[in-house]
């Protein structure tokens, strides 16, 4: 089922970059406040024009919230596969993948944590064409799984089970940002993860080529953090530093590098 969200406007760029805007503001304003208590004016608020101009580009909020979602499935869909393209060797597409897909959360933190509280609020059509976006995406992380099993690098699992709580690491960067950020950086999150998934998976052998090949592995992904590190500065804020004060006291203030597994 693919879902068209209705514009009134026909430009396909300016609808594309108003968008933007407007999910980038509806991100702040539903983490600060919830979805259900956020209104279109709110948004409107943030993002600096009228609500007018909003329902131009949707229909109602909830084209907005899955909007937020789509922003989501789209980042991953687009950075993950870029960050493979060339390389063959099926456990380093694994481990790849996997840091790509945790960097892309690190780069929609506030769209991550409201896409987790606020999934309940989408209608039925809606909410399938998300899960469904959602499977799409775990095939980049399947398909290496599935790559690895089949060159004895792997032992045999559950590939979707496996996938799923690879997606949880990466999500639960987003989910506990405000502890995680205190205690590791994003690079050791990633590794500690990844280390604790290839001591549970490796095959005798795949540990042997993981070892063979571990340290240019790190150095390749070291330099393609370091070349996406300006991008990732430029991100809008996690959830907790740019919350907003509740709707009252707004009011009020109107008024007054990974090591071989051993």
């Amino acid at each position: 089922m693919t879902i068209v969200i209705q514009s009134r406007v026909e430009d396909p760029d300016r609808i594309e970059w108003r968008r933007e805007q407007i999910v980038r503001a509806a991100v702040r304003c539903f983490a600060s406040d919830g979805y259900h208590r956020t209104t279109i004016k709110d948004i409107a608020d943030t993002a600096g024009f009228s609500s007018g101009l909003i329902y131009s580009y949707v229909k109602d909020k909830e084209d907005v919230l899955f909007l937020v979602f789509r922003l989501i499935f789209e980042t991953y869909q687009r950075e993950i596969p870029r960050r493979l393209e060339g390389i063959t060797d099926p456990l380093q597409r694994f481990c790849t993948a996997v840091r790509a897909y945790c960097e892309a959360v690190d780069s929609n933190l506030g769209a991550t944590v409201v896409g987790y509280h606020e999934s309940g609020s989408l209608r039925p059509a809606l909410l399938e064409a998300v899960q469904k976006m959602e499977l799409e995406t775990n095939r980049l992380i399947s398909e290496p799984v599935e790559a690895c099993i089949a060159a004895g690098h792997f032992r045999a699992v559950n590939v979707d089970l496996l996938t799923f709580r690879v997606v949880f690491l990466a999500h639960g960067w987003a989910l506990k940002h405000w502890h995680f950020a205190r205690i590791v950086s994003l690079e050791g999150y990633i590794e500690e993860g990844l280390n604790l998934f290839l001591n549970a998976l490796l095959t005798p052998a795949g540990r042997r080529h993981w070892q063979r090949r571990a340290k240019d592995w790190a150095a390749a992904a070291a330099q393609a953090t370091a070349a996406r590190r300006p991008a990732r500065a430029r991100r809008p804020s996690s959830p907790k530093s740019s919350r907003r004060a509740p709707r009252s006291a707004r009011a009020t203030r109107k008024t007054a590098s990974t090591k071989p597994p051993r």
